[in-house]
């Protein structure tokens, strides 16, 4: 055990240690509803299986498809990734490395294991999300606005406000995942009935007020 916390927080498999305990405490937080899983979404919804015109897409974006890393949360796709390289990169270090942590080599042979690690991680987490794909696109790819607007769901985050919030909503027996908009003042938590009753194509949420106001109004 204490061969492996020395290999885990030592150069170069420390700098996987460090994006992945980052990740875990993001994952904790989506998990309490307190972050959107989709928090780094590119507003992009690309099959990596299909040809894809890659004119316009630019930065980050176009590199996700090019590298066949799109259909799933830009979250699971840095999960994946980091945690492969991080396995890679550990074991690269038990079974190969015969010099001291610290010394000149480690830090030269561990700064060229570290990309090694990555580009050996990139096709295989590739490989890993395809069969996550048709989940995510049942799970987050919502019906028509019109066939949603009027519905009751459940707040599934901890608050709900003009930027954030996460609702279930559930549609012929499947449970969808909705980001929701409303009024920070309606003090809106987690299992709590709201109706969507506006569409914002601008960030693909709905604006919704609670159940017994939307009642009441009727």
């Amino acid at each position: 055990m204490e061969a492996f916390f020395a290999n885990i927080f030592s150069y170069p498999t420390v700098f996987f240690t460090v994006i992945l305990l980052v990740l875990a405490v993001y994952w904790l937080f989506a998990i309490l509803g307190m972050v959107d899983i989709d928090v780094l979404d590119l507003d992009m919804d690309v099959d990596a299986d299909v040809d894809v015109d890659l004119e316009g897409m630019t930065g980050l974006a176009g590199l996700l498809v090019t590298l066949g890393l799109t259909g799933v949360p830009v979250t699971v796709v840095m999960t994946l990734l980091a945690l492969l390289a991080w396995l890679l990169s550990y074991f690269a270090v038990h079974l190969l490395f015969f010099w001291e942590h610290g010394s000149l080599m480690s830090y030269l042979v561990g700064s060229a294991l570290i990309p090694a690690a990555i580009a050996v991680a990139i096709p295989v987490t590739a490989q890993l999300i395809k069969p996550l794909k048709p989940l995510f696109r049942k799970v987050y790819t919502p019906p028509p606005d019109k066939v949603l607007l009027g519905r009751s769901c459940k707040v599934r985050s901890t608050r709900v406000d003009e930027r954030f919030g996460e609702a279930i909503a559930d549609l012929d027996g499947a449970s969808l995942i909705l980001r929701i908009r409303g009024e920070a003042e309606k003090n809106l938590q987690r299992g709590d009935p709201v109706v969507l009753i506006e569409y914002r194509p601008d960030d693909n949420s709905y604006w919704v007020v609670p159940e017994a106001e939307f009642n009441n109004n009727d």
